[in-house]
């Protein structure tokens, strides 16, 4: 009786078995982990150059709108680079071209443009209004009081949008909020750490990230348009509202009423900024392409501690125990709010509109608010 021939073993004959492939889950912590330390390391570089780049006399060394408008100009460049190079194209160049423009026109309408280009006046005016903020307060505090203020944007969502906020939601919402005062109270004063215009205007930018966040969710659920067409002309419409705002518009953020396009830029502070601005839109479009909102969320979170341990090494926020248990309170705060579960339950949406809408939601996560 013939025998059945040897298993193979596959490596080579040699009958030892071959090694084991990196388990799934591993890669998949790997990359998650990467990601956030790439969000955490531009955040944290963006927060304190704000910071670092101002004039001891008070405001910028440079344009802060050529400085946003250079930015923007070169995310478009991108955004228009990785839309053209689409393998699913023609491979030589003028083809790509050609379908590239025709993929781009059969996508957007007129409406859509103006929709997006309203987005884009909203992130122009929340830039411009982060400069200034960052003149009247430290970093840490600007980056804990984006993390700690969810109330006003689940208030700004509910009002215009009707969504639905769990007990739970709104519970963590709270908390966080308390945790916000507890780190700007000071004891010894009886006050807050800064005036009330600070404050107000870090919610006022607030309620603008809100806003952004509301018009996403509507370009995602009424336009089907490719993340790298809607990138691009929404940088593209950055990029000129900054230069209308530089040459027709008095900028309150420089430091001297007539400082050129170009002039400041020999500092690598100034350069720096506009690099940190140009990253911010990639490093969070990765956190949620290859992450989740919650890797986004610790990722917040180590920014706002890094950054207030920065800050009162550094800059004028002056650290105690009090301080340090409200930026506790926050962070955990935070993972509540991102452990509950929403009420009414929320309908999946397709991959594209997850995919666009978390490039777009980006502005909530910079001190600057985000793309542009």
């Amino acid at each position: 009786r013939a025998e059945a021939p040897p298993m193979p073993t596959g490596d080579g004959g040699g009958g030892k078995p071959p090694a084991p492939p990196p388990a799934p889950r591993e890669a998949a912590v790997r990359t998650k982990a990467i990601a956030a330390l790439g969000l955490v390391c531009v955040s944290t570089t963006v927060g304190v150059l704000y910071k670092v780049s101002q004039a001891t006399s008070g405001g910028f060394k440079y344009s802060t709108t050529s400085a946003i408008a250079i930015a923007e100009i070169t995310k478009f460049v991108m955004s228009t680079s990785f839309h053209v190079g689409d393998p699913s194209r023609a491979s030589d160049l003028q083809g790509k071209l050609g379908a590239a423009w025709a993929s781009a026109r059969a996508q957007l309408s007129r409406r859509a443009v103006l929709h997006i280009w309203l987005l884009a006046f909203l992130y122009t005016l929340n830039n411009q209004l982060s400069f200034y903020t960052y003149m009247l307060a430290d970093p840490g505090t600007i980056f804990l009081f984006k993390a700690g203020s969810t109330m006003i944007v689940a208030g700004t969502q509910v009002l215009c949008i009707g969504k639905h906020f769990s007990v739970d939601q709104w519970k963590a919402m709270f908390l966080q909020g308390v945790g916000m005062v507890i780190v700007q109270y000071n004891p010894c004063k009886s006050s807050a750490r800064y005036q009330p215009v600070a404050y107000g205007l870090m919610a006022f930018s607030t309620c603008l990230t809100a806003l952004c966040a509301v018009r996403n969710e509507y370009l995602v659920k009424n336009y089907q348009i490719g993340l790298n067409v809607q990138n691009a002309v929404l940088y593209s419409g950055g990029a000129w509202m900054n230069l209308f705002a530089f040459f027709c518009l008095p900028n309150p953020n420089s430091s001297q009423a007539a400082i050129g396009f170009l002039e400041g830029y020999d500092n690598p502070l100034a350069i720096g900024v506009v690099l940190s601005n140009a990253m911010i839109g990639l490093a969070i479009t990765a956190v949620y392409k290859y992450a989740d909102a919650v890797t986004k969320c610790i990722a917040s979170d180590i920014t706002a501690v890094l950054l207030c341990i920065i800050s009162s090494m550094f800059f004028e926020l002056t650290p105690s125990v009090t301080m340090w248990c409200g930026v506790i309170v926050v962070c955990f705060a935070v993972h509540l709010y991102t452990g509950a579960s929403a009420s009414p339950p929320q309908p999946t949406a397709p991959p594209s509109a997850v995919k666009a809408s978390a490039s777009a939601a980006e502005e909530s996560a910079s001190p600057a608010s985000g793309k542009d």
